[in-house]
């Protein structure tokens, strides 16, 4: 078991070793140029001794070696831990001769005065610390680089002065190789941790850089069957509205017919359920071509005030029915818009105000501010929408809960279509109401122009086939 844990403490990682050799070349450089100021000090002091040029040839060389072998393991760069072993092998093998060189260099200085062994101890020490701070990923040769030169320099020191002194000095060299070895280890574990929490961070990073993918497939196939679901309803809603005003086309000619009175009253109810089928499949048709952006918006410019005289006379008669008294502000504005579009939000908004507010009055009126800009204001003194109710009014398919609501026919797209032509034509929505209290719905943001000619209408503009005879066969 001991044999296995030491096994496996002296066994590099492939990171380990990456981490070595990054930082080698320049620890190596520099190493060589501290035993080059050794060796100068060394030389002037024994002259004709060998020693000194044999210490300095030899530790030179190992340096250079371990230089070159860190720039190798850079350029080759190994692509597993297999491929990397090798080198850190040969880095614990240079090492450890390193460190012995060092150790015997300890005797050399130690047969001089006691100054130029202080002075390689120094060298020695600082070499260490240097060893400490570029080797402490590989534990095994950081400490075989202490524990050869290390000791062997405490020896030095007794065979310079066997008494006290040199033992004292022997003892405090060797404390300072355990305190950089314990130094080495808590580096090491430090980096452990980093390394580890690195992987942690990688690992979860890819994690959720995997499921953003997937929330985003599963984004874009959801938009694709919105899509999809968007143009099935426009095209049924199309379709079906065809029947619907083929059933409008025989109640208008059974209405020529001389009916008994019971029998009219079938047709009329026949006619009324055709025409509120018609404006459900309407408010549909309106929805899903917004969905699939089918609606371009073609301004013009247009008298506000004829404009507004239109759609108060198209909607009379249903205000009759229901009893509201319908109003228009007169106003002399031009302003800039799609009419068609502002005719659809306007409406859209009446519609709700007569349905919903029956036997009340329905005031149009137009304002203008500093900017330029005009605003509609469609007001009834109906009984109002409830603070619960009113943060999703312009929600889609959204109804009131309430018994007056259930009786009205309706899909809870009126408003929400008006909300979206108002962001395609850039224009302000904005709604004011209370239980009890009724409701004013503006439209804002219509840039207002100079008066002048009214622009051609598309409904009147020559079409490809004017003067072309149509055959209709049924």
């Amino acid at each position: 078991m001991t044999m296995e844990r030491l096994r496996a403490a002296m066994r590099a990682e492939k990171w380990q070793l990456d981490y070595l050799f990054d930082l080698s070349f320049q620890a190596w450089i520099v190493h060589i140029g501290v035993v080059t100021a050794v060796f100068g000090i060394f030389a002037v002091t024994w002259p004709d001794e060998t020693w000194p040029f044999v210490w300095y040839a030899a530790i030179s060389l190992l340096s250079i070696l371990l230089a070159l072998l860190a720039r190798r393991y850079i350029h080759d760069r190994p692509a597993d831990e297999a491929a990397a072993q090798p080198y850190g092998i040969a880095h614990t093998a240079l090492t450890t001769l390193v460190g012995i060189v060092w150790g015997l260099g300890a005797f050399g200085a130690a047969t001089g005065a006691f100054q130029y062994l202080l002075v390689y101890s120094l060298a020695l020490g600082g070499t260490v610390l240097g060893a400490v701070s570029s080797q402490h990923a590989l534990p095994r040769s950081c400490f075989i680089s202490i524990w050869t030169s290390v000791p062997l320099l405490a020896a030095a020191h007794l065979f310079h002065n066997p008494g006290l002194f040199g033992t004292a000095i022997m003892v405090m060299i060797l404390l300072y190789g355990g305190v950089v070895s314990i130094l080495a280890i808590r580096m090491l574990r430090f980096m452990r941790t980093n390394v580890l929490l690195t992987r942690s961070l990688d690992a979860r990073l890819a994690e959720l850089t995997k499921m953003a993918g997937e929330l985003e497939d599963a984004r874009h196939e959801a938009v694709e069957a919105n899509y999809s679901k968007s143009r099935f309803l426009a095209h049924a809603s199309h379709d079906l509205r065809q029947p619907v005003h083929a059933i409008g086309l025989f109640t208008a000619c059974l209405r020529d017919l001389r009916l008994g009175t019971e029998a009219m009253q079938h047709v009329n109810s026949i006619d009324n359920a055709a025409r509120s089928v018609s404006r459900l499949l309407g408010s549909l048709l309106d929805i899903s071509r917004l969905d699939v952006a089918l609606i371009v918006p073609q301004p013009e410019r247009m008298a506000l005030g004829d404009f507004l005289h239109g759609i108060v006379r198209q909607n009379a008669n249903v205000a009759d029915e229901s009893g509201c008294d319908l109003e228009l502000e007169s106003t002399d504005l031009w302003v800039n818009t799609d009419p068609t579009l502002l005719s659809a939000m306007i409406q859209n908004i009446l519609s709700n105000a007569l349905k919903y507010a029956p036997g009340s009055k329905v005031r149009i009126a137009v304002s203008h501010d500093a900017t330029g800009c005009a605003e509609i204001a469609i007001a009834d003194n109906g009984p109002g929408i409830s603070d619960d109710d009113l943060p999703h009014i312009f929600d889609e398919f959204y109804r009131v809960d309430d018994e007056g609501a259930r009786k009205t026919e309706g899909l809870g797209l009126g408003l929400a279509i008006v909300q979206r032509l108002a962001g395609l034509m850039g224009l302000d929505v904005a709604i004011d109401s209370g239980a009890d209290r009724g409701t004013t719905l503006r439209i804002g943001g219509l840039h207002i122009v100079e008066a002048g000619s009214v622009s051609v209408s598309r409904a009147h503009r020559e079409h490809p086939l004017t003067g072309l005879n149509v055959c209709v066969i049924d």
